[in-house]
C-alpha cells in the first residue's frame, strides 16, 4: 500500500488522511557533552529526544486561479438588517455582502425590534457577521442588527500569495515526564503568528504605498475556492511594499502584512477560518485548521507503507498555505511531537 500521514481529533478512533504526496518523520536527541580530563576525543551522551512529522496537503478540486484575495474599504452603515439561524443560539447576517463588521462601531442587535441587552449576548463575530446569544436567552425573532460593515474589493493584479500560520512549541518537560515516557520531550502550543505575503502586477489603484504610510488596520480575505466555502479573514497591518521589473516588462509588486490583534475583549480570534458544511476541503486539513485555531491536542499517524508505522500526540507548529495562478493551493504542515511515539497498529 502507499504511504499515508493521518490525523485524529478523537483519540485515534477516526483517522483522516492528508491529501499530500510527501512527508517525513525525524527523531533528534540533544547531544550532552561528557568529556573529561585526559581525553583526546570529545565525548557525547544521548539526551532527551524530540520527534517531528511534516507533510503537505493539496486543496484538490480547484485550480489556483479561482482564488479571490480581497481587502476592506470604508465602513458603511447597515440598518435593521435581517439575520438567519446558523445553529443553536448563533445567527448570521443574511446579506453576505455585509458580513464583515467594523469593530470600532457598536453593533446593536434586535430581537423582534427590541434591542437585546449586552448581558444576553455571548459573543459578536465581527469577521463573519455573527452573533451568539447566551444559553439563558431564548430569541423570539426576527433577529436584526444595525452597525457598519466593511465592503470588500479585489486586490488588483494579484497572482500569488503565501499565508504563513506558525505557532511556538512550548517545552513543558520535567523529570517525572521524561522518566515516564522514556526520555522524550513534551510540548504544548504557544503564541501563534499569522503573516500574509501578496504578489502580482503593479497597479497604482491598490495604493500599497499609501497604506504603508498611513499604517491602517484593515481586513484581508482569502477565498480559497472562489465560491465562499473556504474563507480565511483577519485584521492586518502592512509591513513592507516593493516593486520591480525590467525594461519593456510589466512591473511586479509585493506587499507583506502582519496580523494586528485588537485589544477588545470580545474579539477572541483576530484571524479565523470559516469552512462551509458543503466544503470539499479534506477532513484532515479541516481538522488541522481547527486544531491550529483552538490549540487543542491532536494525534498524528505516520504510516510509511500505508499500514504500519508510528503514532503520537503532537501540536501543529506550521500550517502555511501558498497559491498562485498556475499551481494548486497547497498547505505545508509541520507537527512537533509530544511525549514518545508508539508503534502502530
Amino acid at each position: 500500500m502507499s504511504k499515508r500521514i493521518q490525523i485524529s481529533d478523537d483519540s485515534g478512533a477516526t483517522w483522516s488522511t492528508f491529501p499530500g504526496d510527501k512527508g517525513d518523520m525525524t527523531r533528534t536527541a540533544s547531544d550532552i557533552k561528557d568529556t573529561i580530563f585526559g581525553a583526546d576525543y570529545e565525548s557525547g551522551q544521548t539526551g532527551i529526544i524530540s520527534w517531528n512529522v511534516s507533510c503537505n496537503g493539496v486543496f484538490k478540486g480547484f485550480a489556483g486561479y479561482v482564488t479571490k484575495i480581497l481587502k476592506s474599504g470604508t465602513p458603511t452603515t447597515f440598518t435593521a438588517s435581517a439575520f438567519s439561524l446558523v445553529s443553536g443560539k448563533t445567527y448570521k447576517i443574511t446579506d453576505a455582502t455585509k458580513n464583515i463588521w467594523d469593530r470600532t462601531t457598536a453593533v446593536t442587535v434586535y430581537d423582534n425590534a427590541v434591542a437585546v441587552a449586552s448581558n444576553n449576548i455571548l459573543s459578536i463575530d465581527y469577521l463573519f457577521g455573527r452573533v451568539t446569544f447566551t444559553s439563558g436567552y431564548t430569541p423570539t425573532g426576527p433577529i436584526t442588527a444595525s452597525g457598519k460593515y466593511l465592503p470588500m474589493t479585489a486586490v488588483a493584479g494579484a497572482n500569488g500569495f503565501t499565508l504563513t500560520q506558525t505557532a511556538n512549541a512550548v517545552d513543558q518537560t520535567d523529570y517525572a515526564t521524561a522518566q515516564a515516557n522514556g526520555g522524550f520531550r513534551a510540548y504544548q502550543i504557544g503564541l501563534r503568528t499569522v503573516k500574509l505575503a501578496l504578489k502580482g502586477f503593479y497597479d497604482a489603484a491598490n495604493g500599497f504605498e499609501a497604506l504603508l504610510l498611513a499604517r491602517p488596520e484593515l481586513i484581508v480575505e482569502i477565498d480559497v475556492d472562489g465560491g465562499g466555502k473556504n474563507i480565511a479573514r483577519g485584521w492586518f497591518k502592512p509591513l513592507s511594499v516593493g516593486q520591480s521589473g525590467g525594461v519593456g516588462e510589466l512591473e511586479d509588486a509585493s506587499i507583506d502584512f502582519s496580523l494586528s490583534v485588537p485589544s477588545q475583549a470580545d474579539i477572541s480570534l483576530p484571524f479565523k477560518w470559516l469552512i462551509d458544511s458543503t466544503s470539499t476541503l479534506s477532513t484532515a486539513l479541516q481538522k488541522a485548521l481547527t486544531h491550529y485555531q483552538t490549540g487543542n491536542a491532536i494525534e498524528i499517524n505516520y504510516l510509511a507503507d500505508g499500514t504500519t508505522g508510528w503514532r503520537g500526540d503532537a501540536i501543529i507548529t506550521d500550517l502555511s498555505l501558498t497559491g498562485g495562478l498556475d499551481v494548486m493551493n497547497n498547505f505545508d504542515i509541520k507537527f512537533q511531537g509530544s511525549d514518545a511515539p508508539v508503534a502502530y497498529p
